[in-house]
């Protein structure tokens, strides 16, 4: 990582509901990038160009297996609707009736 060359020679103030920090871009040590980024200053690095080049894309293969279909004899049945019980108000402490 290193700094941006548009932010090098400035002050930068931060501004916190505890209090304001005053950070000097010159006087950042770059080793300790993380700490920059937690308190919001991430914006000043960039990363150091690469010269190394783009890995090569990953290929995914899928694997061909034959699908049988399974039917089943008791498909109609289970799809029959299914009605509500009525139960007696007597067997289960009916409302408001009294014996």
């Amino acid at each position: 990582m290193r700094i941006k060359a548009e932010y090098k020679g400035k002050t930068i103030v931060k501004h916190t509901t505890v209090r304001n920090i005053i950070i000097v871009v010159d006087n950042i040590d770059v080793s300790k990038y993380k700490y920059y980024v937690s308190i919001g200053m991430g914006y000043l690095f960039e990363k150091e160009s690469e010269t190394t080049t783009a890995p090569e894309p990953i290929k995914y293969e899928g694997i061909e297996q034959e699908v049988e279909q399974q039917t089943k004899p008791s498909d109609a049945k289970s799809k029959t609707k299914r009605t509500k019980r009525r139960v007696s108000p007597k067997v289960h402490g009916g409302l408001g009736e009294s014996e």
